[in-house]
């Protein structure tokens, strides 16, 4: 998505939440600084192809590309090789995250204006393929593809790169996993979560 389409959208959700555009400025210029992006060859990789998303609550997968959303990694500890990609704001199990990137997992790295110290710590780690993302406008070697959560920026990311046909395996709009937080506030992210991803174009299909 061109960020001019994804900025009405974007200015919506910071209204909503009531973030700060300045904090993610920040974020995304950290995330520059600190990790920024390698090139984009292994992604392209999925045009033309049918793609599944892993959500929280995922089972079997068939796709020949995979993406995991997030936290949901924990399920799958034993994936390997460059059919999976990993999207994450750094939270959860990031260890893992850590490992399987440098494993081999390309991993899209969100910089957002609330997990900053997370980039601090974790920014540098992730030695494996990475890419870096951002919700304001893209900075440098941060790109910006749309999304919100971790699970609708898998989404996001598959559109822009020409996948096929998205599947979501494991999605449950009305049932956050379980995490330290606000409840209320994951559930009104899921809420976001549902509204964007019936934005893209490509044809999606559940699980």
């Amino acid at each position: 998505m061109d960020y001019e389409d994804w900025k009405p959208i974007y200015e919506e959700i910071l209204q909503d939440f009531n973030y700060s555009k300045q904090e993610d400025i920040k974020a995304a210029k950290l995330l520059d600084q600190i990790r920024g992006s390698d090139r984009l060859d292994f992604i392209k990789q999925i045009h033309g192809s049918r793609v599944e998303v892993l959500g929280p609550y995922a089972g079997d997968y068939c796709e020949e590309y995979v993406f995991i959303a997030g936290s949901a990694i924990s399920k799958f500890k034993d994936i390997e090789g460059n059919k999976f990609f990993l999207v994450t704001d750094l939270d959860g199990d990031t260890s893992l995250q850590k490992n399987k990137n440098v494993e081999g997992i390309p991993t899209f790295i969100h910089a957002h204006g609330d997990n900053q110290e997370l980039i601090k710590r974790w920014g540098q780690r992730f030695r494996g393929k990475v890419v870096s993302t951002c919700q304001c406008r893209p900075i440098n070697t941060v790109y910006n593809f749309g999304g919100f959560t971790d699970g609708d920026r898998c989404v996001f990311i598959a559109d822009h790169f020409g996948a096929e046909h998205i599947i979501l395996n494991g999605w449950d709009f009305d049932r956050p996993a379980k995490k330290i937080g606000d409840d209320s506030i994951k559930k009104k992210k899921l809420r976001w979560a549902k509204k964007l991803i019936h934005t893209v174009k490509t044809p999606i299909s559940y699980k």
